[in-house]
């Protein structure tokens, strides 16, 4: 499982930073060549939005690894470890779940995407390709969540002391 793990992060971490990279150096290009030669790429627009939306999904799914999203911790602060880790496991459940509805719902609409047929205006792709991220890395999301349920579950069984944020006051 670790080893999974830890292929799965090189995986989302290095595809992130390459797209972010890429996007960054398409942005320079086209900047450089509207303001020096007057020219612009009809598609650069809109593969920009499908590289941002791709890359904001993907880095919701790095988020989850390094706990970077919005979490409330005040009743966790101020609970005993056994109980921090047992709502810890409760919340990264719920959360696990919640996302399961981001792929349903979003292979629905990835579905009828499909059956419409409809393509991009300047691309000329596939409308359901950009959206493929949303159910894609709503897999990987979930799964973090659950294994994050998961570690909290295995600490609140062998009782092991919860990572409190605020400081202990010492007198």
């Amino acid at each position: 499982m670790e080893k999974f793990l830890k292929g799965l992060n090189k995986f989302e971490e290095g595809l992130c930073g390459i797209i972010l990279l890429g996007l960054a150096c398409l942005t320079f290009v086209e900047t450089f060549l509207r303001y020096t030669v007057s020219y612009s790429f009809p598609w650069f627009q809109e593969f920009a939005n499908y590289a941002l939306i791709f890359s904001t999904y993907l880095g919701a799914s790095i988020g989850v690894k390094y706990g970077m999203h919005f979490s409330m911790e005040a009743v966790t602060e101020y609970t005993p470890d056994r109980v921090s880790h047992l709502l810890k496991t409760i919340a990264y459940f719920i959360s696990g779940l919640a996302v399961i509805l981001f792929i349903y719902f979003g292979i629905r609409h990835i579905q009828s995407i499909i059956k419409f047929g409809t393509k991009s205006p300047s691309m000329q792709i596939p409308m359901y390709i950009p959206y493929l991220a949303i159910p894609l890395f709503s897999i990987t999301m979930s799964f973090r969540f659950f294994v994050l349920s998961y570690k909290h579950f295995k600490k609140f069984l062998h009782n092991e002391p919860y990572l409190k944020v605020r400081k202990k006051e010492t007198h």
